[in-house]
């Protein structure tokens, strides 16, 4: 394996460093734009290399030293060692970078703004295997004690004697208290049709006031904080009388949107979701519908008039079929959630091309420390 020295040009999603060597993309994790590294190359592909950093020849003057003792071992915030400001800065380019790499032009994207709460400490939703965290790039497991962008409750927990080795175990930690759910290789998969709900699984968190139930087993948001930002974005001047909530998971959204529209549709593949999101919604006028995004688009209900769309897909994206679905309904607003800056990008371009404007986009910076990367974005026709 050859060592070379090179200069980083650009950060790129999921984190690396991007320079060249002899025309190829060079991609090095644990590296900053404008530092110059010794690099040794681990993999060399037909378009791209793939190399470890060796040694930081000339550091950014955003580089800073890692506050965690597991840095460089567990595979969570791999971007610890830039400054916070410099990390939004970064993510920011990335977003920006990923919409023109996905033909769209320079004069469609609005500049940027950025949405952040607490740089350590905000993580409210955790996942340990077998007693610890994984490595990174890798399934061996790192026996952790503490973690520094986990809630006080769940750090308490690490330290404690409750950690079980040979077990998942899922962790949701707030207002003084923790819930926790344990897989074992016996732990039987659950079907979700005519789901039987394991009540003592079951969170209820209030946010901006209003109780949300969820699974600790399954999807919610893990930073309290950004969500409660997230939905005060969401609900800003937008309103009417029917809205559909695409990936609504347990309702987050519907429940505030409700007070906002006259009537909501709920579309959600997972069962389980479906039935906290019936009691999350108690009051509200709605309708749910257990299905894919994909079976949605060919309802008869689907070809109804709406108002908006707020639309919060997998790191996957919007199906195919749910874009063709937005083109052909005029939807005249849509609010866009992703978690994945080159989906999203690809997602966005098929919009504009079909006539909507990206009218705003944020940067939800829901995990500092790491190159995860939220975003909120308003199209409107």
């Amino acid at each position: 394996m050859d060592s070379n020295i090179i200069t980083i040009i650009k950060m790129v999603a999921r984190g690396s460093g991007m320079g060249k060597l002899n025309g190829k993309n060079v991609f090095v994790p644990g590296t900053l734009p404008g530092e110059e590294v010794q690099i040794l190359i681990q993999e060399e592909k037909r378009d791209f290399i793939e190399a470890k950093l060796e040694k930081v020849q000339t550091p950014s003057n955003f580089r800073i030293k890692p506050a965690c003792q597991y840095y460089g071992i567990c595979g969570g915030c791999n971007l610890q060692f830039a400054t916070a400001e410099y990390q939004r800065k970064l993510k920011t380019e990335i977003i920006a970078d990923s919409l023109l790499r996905a033909g769209v032009s320079a004069n469609q994207i609005p500049d940027i703004e950025t949405e952040y709460a607490n740089e350590w400490g905000y993580r409210n939703r955790f996942q340990l295997h077998d007693g610890g965290l994984k490595e990174a790039g890798s399934s061996q497991i790192v026996p952790v004690k503490d973690c520094l962008v986990a809630c006080t409750e769940i750090r308490e927990y690490l330290q404690s004697d409750k950690v079980t080795a040979g077990t998942r175990t899922h962790i949701f930690g707030a207002n003084g208290s923790v819930t926790t759910a344990q897989i074992t290789e016996k732990t039987p998969r659950k079907k979700f049709e005519g789901a039987v709900i394991n009540e003592k699984e079951v969170v209820t968190v209030n946010i901006k006031g209003k109780d949300i139930q969820f699974n600790v087993r399954g999807f919610f948001q893990s930073n309290l904080q950004m969500l409660e930002k997230t939905i005060s974005r969401i609900t800003e001047n937008f309103g009417g009388e029917r809205c559909v909530d695409v990936y609504s998971g347990v309702g987050t959204f519907s429940v505030f949107l409700g007070e906002k529209f006259e009537e909501m549709y709920l579309i959600e593949h997972n069962r389980e979701a479906l039935i906290l999101a019936e009691r999350n919604l108690r009051g509200i006028k709605h309708q749910s519908y257990g299905i894919s995004g994909e079976k949605w688009s060919q309802l008869s209900d689907s070809k109804q008039k709406f108002d908006a769309v707020v639309i919060d897909p997998p790191r996957s994206g919007m199906e195919k079929a749910v874009r063709d679905w937005l083109k052909t309904s005029r939807t005249p607003q849509i609010r866009a959630v992703s978690c994945d800056p080159v989906t999203f990008a690809r997602d966005a371009a098929d919009l504009l091309s079909a006539g909507y404007k990206l009218e705003k986009l944020c940067l939800l910076d829901y995990y500092p420390q790491t190159s995860h990367i939220e975003t909120l974005a308003n199209f409107i026709l």
